[in-house]
């Protein structure tokens, strides 16, 4: 009877300790976020030239010269599931004939003489989920505004879309980006050779 009696106060004992004292379990969580590596043809940097070849005799009787656009694809591609937008700078900022968010410089002629400026139109947008899947069309977002095509305005951000609000996700993004100049009246009448040097640079940002 005392052994028995013993038995129990030492159960009750060490089950008040347990009580007191709980034991403790740790929840590490580790791990880091990598954002998607994107290339165009394959490179980090790639250069698109759009060359215009101008004479006098095909300027108008009055009034500046606006050229017929020339179209290039574009093609970015990821390596994971991404959103993709881009931002438009103006290298050559400064020199355009009519300012305006629309409109990218062409350089200056005799140093004092701006040569023009030129558009940037993105179209025929297209994404696709990864190598094997099939293509789908999607639509030009800049800023809100969501349309078939759009043209590329220096302070807003556009990006291949679904929806107003909804980027649309993909590995591979390609579009048509087409270029319109417009060129100064006064350069119908140089003397000598006259350059364009018009440089816009497209600064690519992805989303997980």
């Amino acid at each position: 009877m005392f052994k028995k009696s013993l038995l129990v106060l030492s159960l009750i004992t060490l089950s008040g300790a347990a009580i007191s004292a709980p034991p403790i379990a740790n929840l590490r969580v580790t791990g880091s976020i990598t954002p998607p590596t994107c290339t165009i043809n394959g490179e980090e940097e790639d250069t698109f030239t759009y060359d215009f070849d101008i004479s006098p005799g095909i300027f108008p009787a009055s009034g500046n010269l606006v050229l017929t656009e020339q179209p290039q694809n574009i093609e970015v591609v990821c390596d994971a599931l991404t959103y993709l937008t881009f931002t438009a700078a103006d290298e050559r900022a400064g020199t355009e004939l009519t300012t305006g968010v629309n409109n990218f410089g062409l350089g200056t002629y005799s140093d004092d003489t701006n040569i023009g400026f030129f558009t940037v139109t993105m179209s025929n947008a297209k994404v696709k989920a990864n190598a094997e899947a099939d293509a789908a069309n999607v639509s030009v977002l800049t800023g809100t505004t969501l349309a078939a095509s759009s043209i590329l305005n220096k302070n807003l951000v556009s990006g291949w879309a679904t929806g107003a609000s909804q980027l649309a996700a993909g590995q591979i993004f390609s579009a048509d980006f087409a270029v319109k100049p417009t060129i100064n009246a006064v350069m119908k009448n140089s003397a000598g050779d006259a350059q364009l040097d018009g440089l816009a640079t497209l600064t690519f940002a992805f989303g997980l």
